[in-house]
């Protein structure tokens, strides 16, 4: 009796099984894009970050006393908030 279920539903079966490993790759697929994406954001993000710090540093070369002070001030301020 099952046997014979299972003769006359095998394509069925087997057509679903097909579907569902399809959406499973397809959702491994997207999620290992996605965190590409993220690895590259991150990368473009820290070169941005490191630029921004050098021009920093850039501005503060042959800065007076003064301006270093400023400039403490301001790194001070930020850390406190």
């Amino acid at each position: 009796m099952i046997s014979a279920l299972l003769y006359r539903f095998w394509g069925y079966l087997v057509a679903a099984g097909a579907f569902l490993a399809a959406i499973w790759a397809y959702g491994r697929s997207q999620k290992a894009e996605g965190r590409q994406e993220t690895y590259i954001e991150t990368l473009e993000g820290s070169a941005k970050r490191q630029e921004a710090g050098r021009n920093a540093v850039s501005d503060l070369r042959g800065a007076g006393r003064d301006e270093l002070i400023d400039q403490l001030h301001r790194n001070d301020d930020e850390w406190h908030n």
